[in-house]
């Protein structure tokens, strides 16, 4: 049902792929040959099919024929991959826009073949990405393959890449699903959901083919799943009422019969210190601080408690800077703020979400122009300092959330970041440090307990914050916390140091290397050691089981990874 309700409006999306992926007309190469679609060739087949873990990774720009991700004579360790928007090569009733490879289709791309002696590959990463449509200047800002670095190559290195000359990596096999580039660079999350779910659904999929295949080789086994979305959304609910946490949440409760164990890790997110999250009650006022030259629309939401359907709407007065106000209205929908002089303000969306049957969560989503209009005489907002009271009769408490809009890696700077305004919520402490966990009571409305990514509400996700190396477990300032305070289920080292930032990582091609930093690195370093130790036989179902494998938590602390062993890069943490 969840992967009905999340697939629903593919058919209304894929109308619409013309105008945001590129067209097949693109494509300019040799096409991949679809003769042979094995999961991989039999020289990246695990050597014991009884003691691997399938690693799963979502996210954008993925080289999948990257050195790491191959054995020694260069054969492929991706089973699967699919190119979200990449020009289609064939219609599939499985895959209804890009393209997918599998492990032996890379192969040929590169010159090899499943059944040689595998000298070594004929053609070069670059050439397989090329004839796959993803190095073209044509593609516009986009952060495709022709580039030297990318999220999706760092994520794919960590979590899974190995030195091709190490056995170990071909007890991983990889299934990766490369988004879109437009879905990633709207920060926001409007696209991001539904390619998200069909990204799960996908690699769940292709899991579960790649353990039938192990089968053949090994009656009986059942290889667990480990997948990596080192994704987030800044708003949004965080009761795990989403379609992804649930469908997550799904999956992990009732793998099916052809996988074991199936883990979904995620980043606990990089908000702590964004001013984006605060609470509440009637009366109450809040600053909202709209940073002038944003060329994209700034938007906020107010989450009302749970309640019985239907819910008691959410209602504010807006002030913009210049004295003007208006008060939401109470019919659910879409609307509009305007001014005594009918100029609008805003833009709202009242709406109930459901959480469970037969109950409800009310959102207010308020939605302002930008403050550096793309052309003259269209709309645009006043930057400065905006103000939202909530209004009597509102349910209470609210929770207000901040929507992400910066910009992206690799992709056009066109967003600038909002951020909400509390006189009695010091940005830092008397120190002069960064503030850790809400004290309690909290010292103002804005909260950083509660800035934990959106898409990781659900019961059984695996969520990991930021440390630094040194000290061992100390807290990257900027990693976001869960409602109790606690940096996640576990941490990891994306810092040196609170005074030396990031972590390097491979690039796409060769050697490339750069210096990242965030709790993005965090999630694969734990989906690595999660792969390696269900490898090895260990029985872990489940987070407190994980907790407990990682670290001594018997003084209430969040167990912390401490600095990646066995990669085959350095990484700057240690030394």
């Amino acid at each position: 049902m969840i992967a009905r309700q999340s697939l629903a409006l593919f058919d209304e999306v894929v109308e619409r792929l013309p105008a945001l992926a590129p067209p097949d007309s693109l494509v300019a190469g040799d096409a991949p040959p679809a003769t042979d679609q094995r999961y991989l060739s039999p020289q990246a087949m695990p050597d014991d099919p009884a003691a691997c873990a399938i690693v799963a990774v979502i996210d954008h720009a993925i080289p999948f024929a990257h050195r790491l991700l191959t054995t020694g004579r260069g054969h492929s360790r991706v089973a699967a991959v699919w190119l979200q928007d990449a020009p289609a090569r064939d219609r599939r009733p499985d895959i209804p826009f890009g393209q997918e490879l599998r492990g032996t289709m890379i192969d040929a791309l590169r010159g090899l073949d499943g059944t040689g002696d595998g000298t070594g590959p004929v053609r070069d990463d670059e050439a397989a990405y090329r004839a796959c449509g993803l190095v073209d200047p044509g593609r516009g800002a986009g952060a495709d393959l022709s580039r030297a670095v990318s999220h999706g190559a760092a994520v794919a290195a960590l979590a899974a890449g190995f030195d091709p000359a190490d056995p170990a990596g071909r007890a991983h096999p990889v299934i990766a699903v490369s988004l879109p580039d437009f879905s990633v660079a709207d920060t926001s999350g409007s696209f991001s959901p539904l390619f998200l779910q069909a990204a799960v659904v996908y690699v769940v999929a292709r899991a579960r083919g790649l353990a039938r295949s192990l089968r053949a080789a090994r009656p009986g086994v059942r290889p667990p799943l480990v997948v990596n979305l080192s994704m987030g959304l800044a708003a949004g609910a965080r009761d795990g009422s989403s379609l992804i946490a649930q469908l997550q949440d799904a999956i992990a409760a009732a793998p099916g019969g052809d996988l074991g164990a199936v883990h979904f890790v995620l980043p606990t997110g990089n908000g702590r210190q964004a001013r984006g999250r605060a609470v509440l009650t009637p009366g109450q006022s809040i600053g909202w601080h709209l940073p002038p030259q944003d060329a994209t629309p700034s938007a906020i939401e107010l989450w009302g408690p749970a309640q019985q359907a239907p819910g008691t709407p959410v209602r504010v007065r807006i002030a913009l800077p210049d004295g003007r106000a208006g008060d939401t209205g109470a019919a659910p929908g879409m609307g509009h703020l305007t001014d005594p002089a009918g100029h609008v303000l805003a833009r709202t969306v009242l709406q109930d979400r459901a959480v469970a049957p037969g109950w409800v969560r009310p959102c207010l989503t308020i939605i302002v122009p930008p403050t550096l209009p793309s052309v003259p005489g269209t709309a645009w907002a006043p930057a400065g300092h905006w103000s939202l009271t909530l209004l009597p009769g509102s349910p209470q408490p609210v929770e207000v959330a901040v929507q992400r809009d910066d910009a992206v890696a690799g992709f056009r700077v066109r967003g600038r970041q909002s951020r909400l305004v509390d006189p009695a919520s010091p940005r830092r402490d008397a120190s002069g440090r960064w503030p850790g966990a809400d004290p309690a009571p909290p010292d103002g409305l804005i909260r950083r307990n509660g800035t934990s990514n959106s898409y990781a509400g659900g019961l059984r996700q695996i969520r990991v914050g930021a440390s630094v190396a040194v000290p061992r477990g100390g807290l990257a300032p900027y990693s976001g916390l869960l409602d109790d305070g606690r940096p996640g289920d576990v941490t990891a080292p994306a810092d040196r140091s609170a005074a030396q930032w990031g972590m390097v990582v491979p690039g796409i091609r060769g050697a490339a290397r750069t210096r990242l930093s965030g709790t993005s690195l965090s999630a694969p370093q734990l989906t690595r050691w999660l792969a390696a130790a269900l490898a090895a036989g260990h029985t872990l179902p489940d987070r407190a089981a994980i907790q407990d494998a990682v670290g001594d938590r018997r003084d209430g602390a969040t167990p912390d990874l401490g600095p990646p062993k066995g990669l085959p890069w350095r990484t700057g943490l240690t030394g």
